[in-house]
């Protein structure tokens, strides 16, 4: 007989594990004892070795679904003495690297539940168990346990006591249990008298008044606020026209598509194609947002329906409910917009006083459905798409934050040495933003917080940097940033590194977006970065974005870009497309299509400029252009160099070609004008010959696919490079993404991009954090300074 100690790391917190464990433990007449140490699990037992082995093996292979072992360590100890097996108190822990769950939708059992008459939490608005729930947005500290959690403030009754400490109940241990009786309640909210009048649930024939008077108004075109697990949202019905005309005003949304929550998959069936991928994502416990291609086009405009704002793009960004109050709702009235409650660009509300002072100001939304159950920290729903077969992070946020990535960083052990004596926190981009923090190997990348360019967002941003750290026990001893002297987490990144007495390293953009590839797929040797998209401050003062880099380990070489072009009013052509396109009909005038593929002028570095030949598109709308009012100021700006930056933008060259073809030529929101060019070429796809803009759109992507391929195999034959990494905000162009993937692997190269975290700036901080631990790891000094920085 030995006694082992067992440790775990992993997702083993939030999911039942402890319990699972005893579960298992009993039917195997294991002895010993298991607790949560800070975010790990600790298990001891004494038994032969043989045995032990089986109860290990046991463990791993009937673990939950939500859990995840990442890592084991078994360690002989004295030998002790064991009466029966017992889930002890939990221990605030070490300074070992911990994990929690996301959030967790609601179960196929606890669903079943909820509409079985018979059933104690029939039609129960928060019905959860062991493996659903919220975790990550109530959590308040490690370990994970109900008292550690907004459900304190929920004391249980007699009758989820007795489920909770019963060994063999599904709710053995579940934090998030409650009943009618005891748990969390449905609260309605009129609005009309500023929230004076209050109708409180509880019961199931006040929850289900509550939820048909807000039926009834959504049904006659009103909006309402809804408090979901992550925040609030704002509801309406996607098929009246007054509806989302009213949302819109409320959101100062003007053209944006809005998601779409669906009670069942079936419903979602009838509108948008879903394949056995997609199908598998909409179910999955994350419950993200998928981008679905949609069949109105196929569908009757019946009953009064409308389907014009579903029709703003091909792809409907559907998905289902995660928790029970929203399948009740949505038994009701289906499908609803579900979108975050705020105004755009500002931050998601998630507080009862802060959703009645957005209703006042707001003064369009028609009630509330509250609930006491605090949010502490607020998580939009994720987006996910699925490219070349896989599912791709779009937004990394509600159900998949704050679970670590693991990132080897170029050590065997993967966390041994340097890497394990260091913390990074890699601040991210401006836009899209979400920072991460590693500890060891493990890397984890926050939530998405939007936009940096609102003083709302950027306090939130902060208070979630300290949230993280303290909630996992991480203190920076680095800081890594972007290099654009004015975005805002780069002048924070500046602040908190002089605060605190940190060394700070600036990232170049596009090697960041190509680091945070080779960090999620362990890429090792020489790596073919192509990173496409709007904007970047490069290392020669000049916007980069249409970039070929040679990368290995933390370092990098830029061999190629997008010809430089004077884009007009810098970053201002973000917005307006037109100004992108006159800045193009300049270039060709002044011979931008001479010297192909000649070494960057005026430029410290050696690498090649690869000009676009778009000359049919603008021979196709060049007169359009030029007859706008201002398009002669523009030209003359141009010509006398005022207010011009040079710009090798991929982003900005996609956003010309669709003013030119007359698609879009300005950005209502970011990146519309190239998804609108996106659909026309998806639309000539389908019909050959039956639009001459939407042919050239097709050709234009068929032009820059075939550049990146020759590109790349120029490349690979100057260095011996075989693998290839996809990223930037342009790859979410599936036309243009899964066509040079196709084109690349039939040319032998090994093809990586994003999928843990969205090619776009949200994947950003994970690529800095990359670099960051390589730089640590290759040049570091026994205060944890930075051998070097750009």
């Amino acid at each position: 007989m030995t006694t082992e100690k067992i440790r775990l790391w992993g997702i083993v917190q939030g999911v039942g594990f402890r319990p699972y464990v005893a579960k298992i433990a009993d039917r195997l007449s294991m002895k010993g004892e298991v607790l949560n140490i800070g975010g790990l699990v600790d298990i001891t037992v004494t038994d032969t070795e043989e045995r032990i082995g089986d109860f290990i093996a046991t463990l791993l292979a009937e673990k939950p679904g939500p859990s995840e072992i990442v890592h084991i360590k078994r360690q002989k100890l004295p030998h002790q003495e064991f009466s029966a097996f017992t889930i002890i108190k939990s221990d605030e822990g070490d300074d070992e690297a911990a994990m929690i769950p996301a959030d967790l939708a609601i179960c196929p059992d606890c669903l079943r539940e909820l509409y079985k008459e018979d059933n104690p939490r029939y039609q129960h608005p928060f019905i959860s168990c062991q493996l659903c729930g919220p975790r990550y947005t109530i959590i308040d500290r490690i370990p994970y346990d109900r008292d550690n959690t907004s459900m304190i403030d929920f004391p249980m009754c007699d009758f989820c006591e007795q489920e909770y400490t019963d060994l063999h109940d599904r709710r053995h241990h579940a934090q998030t249990i409650s009943c009618h009786e005891c748990g969390p309640v449905l609260i309605w909210v009129d609005t009309a008298d500023a929230g004076k009048s209050i109708t409180e649930g509880g019961d199931r024939a006040s929850d289900a008044a509550i939820l048909d008077h807000a039926a009834e108004i959504l049904k006659r075109g009103g909006v309402i606020a809804f408090k979901s697990v992550g925040g609030y949202n704002l509801v309406a019905d996607p098929f009246s026209e007054e509806a989302v005309a009213k949302l819109r005003e409320i959101k100062n949304r003007e053209t944006k598509p809005f998601a779409v929550m669906f009670r069942s998959l079936d419903e979602i069936k009838r509108y948008c194609s879903v394949d056995d991928v997609e199908e598998k994502l909409l179910q999955s416990s994350a419950r993200p947002i998928i981008l679905l291609e949609h069949r109105l086009d196929e569908m009757e405009e019946t009953g009064g329906r409308s389907f014009e704002d579903l029709k703003r793009s091909r792809f409907i960004g559907s998905f289902l409910p995660s928790f029970a109050a929203q399948y009740m709702l949505l038994d009701r009235v289906s499908p609803l917009i579900f979108t975050s409650a705020n105004p755009s660009d500002m931050p998601m509300v998630k507080d009862e006083k802060e959703m009645m002072g957005f209703c006042e100001r707001a003064g369009k939304v028609d009630g509330i459905i509250a609930n006491r159950r605090r949010i502490n920290v607020r998580v939009d729903d994720s987006v996910v798409r699925v490219i070349d077969g896989q599912p791709q992070m779009i937004r990394r946020s509600k159900g998949y934050a704050p679970v670590p990535l693991y990132v080897s960083a170029g050590n065997d052990d993967g966390g041994a040495a340097e890497q394990s004596k260091f913390s990074i926190l890699a601040c991210g981009g401006q836009l899209k933003n979400s920072f991460a923090l590693t500890k060891g190997p493990f890397t984890y990348v926050s939530q998405f917080f939007g936009d940096m360019d609102t003083v709302e967002n950027q306090q939130i941003y902060k208070e979630n940097i300290r949230r993280m750290g303290d909630l996992f026990r991480i203190r920076p001893q680095a800081v890594v940033c972007d290099m654009h002297p004015l975005y805002q987490p780069t002048i924070f990144a500046e602040q908190y590194a002089e605060e605190n007495g940190l060394p700070l390293l600036k990232v170049q953009h596009h090697h960041a977006h190509v680091a945070s590839v080779m960090a999620e797929n362990n890429l090792e040797g020489k790596v073919i970065g192509v990173s496409f998209d709007g904007t970047g401050y490069g290392t020669d003062g000049a916007i980069w974005g249409g970039e070929f880099l040679l990368c290995e380990n933390g370092g990098f070489e830029r061999m190629a870009h997008l010809k430089y072009v004077d884009m007009i009013g810098g970053d201002s052509s973000m917005k307006d497309a037109r100004r992108s396109a006159l800045s193009y009909m300049a270039a060709y005038e002044n011979g931008y299509l001479d010297d192909t593929c000649a070494k960057s002028s005026g430029s410290a570095d050696e690498s090649r400029e690869i000009p676009v030949d778009i000359s049919d598109i603008i021979a196709f709308g060049a007169a359009q252009l030029t007859g706008c009012p201002d398009s002669l100021l523009i030209m003359k700006a141009l010509d006398k160099g005022v207010n011009a930056i040079r710009s090798s933008s991929m982003g900005r060259l996609f956003d010309g070609v669709s003013a030119l073809l007359g698609i879009k030529d300005y950005n209502d929101y970011e990146g519309q004008c190239a998804i609108m060019l996106e659909d026309a070429a998806a639309f000539a796809q389908k019909h050959p010959g039956a639009d001459r803009a939407s042919d050239l759109a097709l050709s234009f992507h068929e032009r820059i696919i075939d550049m990146i391929v020759s590109e790349c195999e120029t490349i690979g034959s100057e260095t011996g490079a075989r693998q290839v990494a996809l990223t930037g905000g342009t790859f979410q162009n599936k036309i243009l993404m899964e066509g040079v993937v196709g084109k690349l692997r039939a040319k032998g190269f090994d093809v990586f991009y994003n999928i843990s975290v969205s090619p776009n700036d949200g994947g950003i901080a994970l690529g800095q954090a990359f670099i960051g631990l390589h730089r640590l790891h290759d040049s570091v000094d026994n205060q944890g300074v930075f051998g070097y920085t750009i």
